[in-house]
């Protein structure tokens, strides 16, 4: 008797199908999801390339123009004249000195209340100037 008896699976092919079916559909949308989150990270490192490539360049161009300019007599001859102290030929050039006074010499002070300077400051600073127009230097 149970030899023409039918074997039956303990699921009807239907609902083996449709499990299978539901397990494809996950696993492709599973991948389609991979690949969407991996294309939009790709765009957003290819938007931050772009900026750094936009800042490059221009960088780039400024770097240029530097060169251009600093190629320029013009300015050889300027960093000659303000870094190097350099004078052309027929040109003097004029060198100040400062010198620093004790503190208690500079401290300002008084004046008369006529607004007069003391006589012995004035002769202080035509000293120090002829000296430097001279060429006396201690």
């Amino acid at each position: 008797m149970m030899k023409n008896r039918e074997r039956r699976l303990p699921l009807p092919p239907t609902d083996i199908i449709t499990v299978l079916v539901c397990t494809a559909a996950v696993f492709f949308v599973l991948a389609f999801g991979g690949k969407a989150l991996e294309g939009y990270r790709l765009q957003r490192h290819n938007a931050m390339l772009r900026t750094q490539i936009a800042a490059l360049e221009e960088e780039q161009q400024q770097l240029q123009a530097r060169l251009e300019y600093v190629q320029k007599p013009e300015y050889v001859e300027k960093v000659a004249r303000e870094q190097y102290k350099w004078a052309k030929i027929g040109e003097k050039l004029i060198i100040t000195i400062f010198r620093r006074r004790p503190a208690a010499e500079a401290a300002p002070t008084s004046l008369p209340s006529t607004g007069e300077v003391p006589a012995t400051q004035a002769t202080l600073h035509w000293t120090a100037w002829w000296k430097l127009l001279i060429g006396q230097f201690d």
